[in-house]
This record gives structure tokens, C-alpha cells and sequence, in this order.
């Protein structure tokens, strides 16, 4: 029998002579026919399933803009601009974008991207409404002194665009 510390170095030699042998057993190459490889379907690239995506309850407090130091006897910071309210989808996507590259001799390598179809607003009960109140005041929030110019609404916003490539070559 072998004694404690030789029964360790057969079995760590073991144990590495399976760690050695078993990469050469993976690269075994094996001929595919004909009729198995009419079978294989295989696809390269990025494809992204975009499912049920929406953007909705887009907050957007103050948009103004202005001047610090005012003109001649107006020598105070001024801004116009509105509250924005929105409601309804903003933007929802559906459909799948893909990304894929590849070569040829004339024009070189290129990317193609197929978008997905974007809607901008909706076409059916939920449809985006926006609502601006025009404010003039003496800060960029438009709460110092405002005074109320006027409300902009525009409703039932809505846009569509279907899917398309976008192909950048080098």
C-alpha cells in the first residue's frame, strides 16, 4: 500500500492528467453531412423585442427662458416661458430591432440597424393631450410676480413611424 503523503501525489497527478486530457477530447471534429446541415438555421447579430414598451405620465414642471440682467429701465432678471402638463402615451414602441454587421469589396464594412415602429402619442383611448400655460416672471421657475399670458393646448398628438434601416458604411 502507499503511504498518506504518495497516495497525494498519485492523486493530484491524477486529478491534473484528467484536467489535461479532457480539452483534447472537446476539440474532436466530426463531419456534418449534406442532409443534417440543410437542417441548421442560424442567424447572427443583435435582435431586441421590444414588447408592450410605453413612455406615459411625462412630467415636464417649467420650460422658460430668459435674461439676468434685463434692458434699460427693466434692469431686473426676466423669463417667459410655460408650466407643461402632459397626459396619454407619449411614446410607445412595438416590434423588434435588429443589428447586424458586415463587409463586401466595394463599399467596405457596414452596420445596419432595422428600427422598430415608434408611436408618438396614441390612437386610441389614451391619447396624448398637451397643456401650457405662458407665464412672464422675474425667476427661470416662473413663480416671482408671474402673470398668466395665455394657455396653449394641443390635443390628441399623434405620429407614426414604421420601421426602417438606418446603414452606416466605413
Amino acid at each position: 500500500m502507499l503511504g498518506g503523503e504518495k497516495m497525494k501525489k498519485v492523486l493530484v497527478l491524477a486529478i491534473i492528467a484528467l484536467f489535461v486530457m479532457v480539452p483534447f477530447a472537446s476539440f474532436a471534429k466530426t463531419a456534418v453531412s449534406d442532409s443534417d446541415l440543410g437542417a441548421v438555421t442560424a442567424q447572427e447579430g443583435v435582435t431586441i423585442d421590444f414588447a408592450g414598451l410605453s413612455l406615459s405620465a411625462v412630467s415636464l414642471d417649467v420650460q422658460s427662458w430668459g435674461d439676468g440682467d434685463g434692458f434699460s429701465s427693466y434692469t431686473g432678471a426676466g423669463f417667459v416661458g410655460a408650466a407643461i402638463q402632459m397626459s396619454g402615451n407619449v411614446v410607445s414602441l412595438g416590434g423588434t430591432m435588429t443589428i447586424d454587421v458586415g463587409t463586401n469589396a466595394t463599399t467596405g464594412t457596414a452596420v445596419k440597424i432595422g428600427l422598430p415602429t415608434v408611436q408618438i402619442g396614441s390612437a386610441g383611448s389614451n391619447n396624448l393631450n398637451i397643456t401650457q400655460v405662458l407665464k412672464l416672471a422675474g425667476d427661470k421657475t416662473l413663480t416671482n410676480g408671474a402673470s398668466v399670458l395665455g394657455t396653449a393646448y394641443m390635443g390628441n398628438v399623434t405620429a407614426t413611424i414604421t420601421g426602417g434601416l438606418v446603414v452606416r458604411a466605413h
